[in-house]
């Protein structure tokens, strides 16, 4: 540990059903790894001890009841591996953790699902995000988000595990497209899905000031960045910003369940913006890689996934290092009807294999040129 302590932080989160659901399928934990955990309430609190924070978001999908059980399930599960795993400021190491407790949260909501057969077809997303040193590491399956909001600029820096985020950064759907696309809510991978799931890792070297905003797509999907950023910039005080974001959604109609967790990062051990061109960028990390092998521009996770779904092969090896699979777990790759998973209505297993399955026949007749 520095001389100089840990990195100091403040943060709230609150969720909210939205003004379509009849249930809130969402959960989230925000907490010191050392002392307590924020479940519900929005109060504000800060991580004082050595490990620093943890903040997990999930959003369920699956049934009646499948996807509350499977969200709330996820957080905790991961609330209790990272709570047992060892203290590190080693972010490969930290990254290792993270990963291991999302697969074990994956596990979990399988086991579940199998016991209980009303909850057979449930699922979730997750985001997880902790502090190794002075980096934020972020474990992302599925399509909920992390920002990071820096000298008036806010940068998404997570990737989203979607059908048609991976068609934009093929370069054939532009953003606009995509927002207003009926197929945003098809996803590739969920916890408690397919025999085991790919987390990405994303890494962000944190500069004093920065503010880490975690949210699901009842945030992000009716809300777009620029109105994010612009209600950030209005609102210094975390309790009054995250519920100011959670008020555009319900002004937008708020279709799906809202959450969000919102975190400031400061402290003598970390370094303030050097200037305003100082900004984050997406990076992602291979826990088994070290050094510059382990950094990547581009989501290796991503690509894989698009590739299992049909959406994307992978042909010729990119410029860019390519990620070792970890070995704890056999991944078979997925058929595309099980890997684009649709959440819309969140109805049972086979009605949004089937729908998913349709949809990524569609998008894979229309942009067939992807796969010659």
């Amino acid at each position: 540990m520095s001389s100089l302590g840990p990195v100091e932080v403040e943060f709230v989160g609150v969720t909210d059903a939205g003004l379509v659901r009849d249930r809130n399928e969402d959960w989230f934990a925000a907490g010191d790894l050392d002392g307590g955990r924020l479940g519900e309430g929005g109060q504000l609190q800060r991580a004082a001890g050595p490990r620093g924070p943890l903040f997990v978001v999930c959003d369920g999908m699956g049934g009646v009841a499948g996807g509350e059980v499977a969200s709330r399930l996820a957080v905790d599960t991961v609330w209790q591996e990272m709570r047992g795993s060892r203290a590190t400021d080693k972010r490969e190491v930290f990254a290792r953790h993270l990963r291991r407790a999302i697969r074990a949260a994956h596990q979990a909501v399988v086991d579940e699902a199998a016991a209980r057969p009303e909850l057979r077809g449930m699922g979730t997303t997750v985001s997880a995000a902790g502090v190794a040193g002075t980096a934020l590491l972020i474990a992302q399956v599925g399509d909920s988000r992390a920002y990071i909001e820096r000298a008036g600029s806010l940068t998404q820096v997570t990737r989203d595990q979607s059908v048609v985020s991976a068609l934009v950064h093929a370069g054939r759907l532009s953003e606009l497209e995509a927002r207003l696309s009926e197929k945003r809510s098809l996803i590739l991978q969920a916890l408690g899905t397919g025999d085991d799931v790919d987390v990405a890792i994303s890494l962000v070297e944190l500069r004093r000031g920065d503010r880490l905003l975690m949210c699901s797509d009842g945030l992000h999907g009716p809300v777009n960045d620029d109105a994010l950023r612009h209600a950030l910039d209005e609102h210094g005080e975390l309790d009054r910003a995250v519920r100011a974001l959670v008020e555009l959604s319900r002004q937008a109609g708020a279709p799906d369940n809202i959450t969000a967790i919102l975190a400031r990062f400061t402290g003598e051990r970390l370094a303030p913006p050097a200037d305003r061109d100082d900004r984050p960028s997406f990076a992602e990390l291979d826990p088994n890689e070290e050094g510059a092998d382990a950094l990547r521009s581009t989501s290796a996770v991503g690509r894989r996934l698009a590739a299992r779904a049909g959406l994307r092969p992978e042909t010729a090896p990119p410029p860019i290092p390519a990620t070792g699979q970890h070995r704890a777990m056999r991944t078979v790759p997925m058929d595309p009807a099980h890997a684009a998973l649709a959440r819309g209505s969140r109805p049972g297993l086979l009605a949004w294999v089937v729908a998913a399955a349709v949809a990524v026949a569609i998008l894979a007749f229309l942009f067939r040129d992807l796969l010659l």
